[in-house]
């Protein structure tokens, strides 16, 4: 399957996506976009079952997008 490529300006503040870092264990969970840092990397959350963290990620490794019903 080939990999969808998102840009800064697809992805919303309460979006919610799933990344693809090799630096970091994955949960498989959609994380929370909080903020946009630059045009290149994303401040991202996760609150799940007990478990919470924020990370800052690169557009680029963005590989599923959920859209946040509050997003305009």
């Amino acid at each position: 399957m080939k990999k969808k490529h998102y840009k800064i300006e697809d992805i919303h503040i309460g979006d919610e996506i799933l990344f693809d870092d090799t630096h970091k264990v994955e949960h498989n969970l959609f994380w929370k976009v909080i903020n946009k840092i630059s045009n290149h990397e994303l401040l991202v959350e996760i609150r799940e079952m007990g478990y919470a963290e924020k990370y800052i990620i690169a557009v680029k490794d963005v590989i599923n997008l959920r859209r946040s019903h509050l997003a305009f």
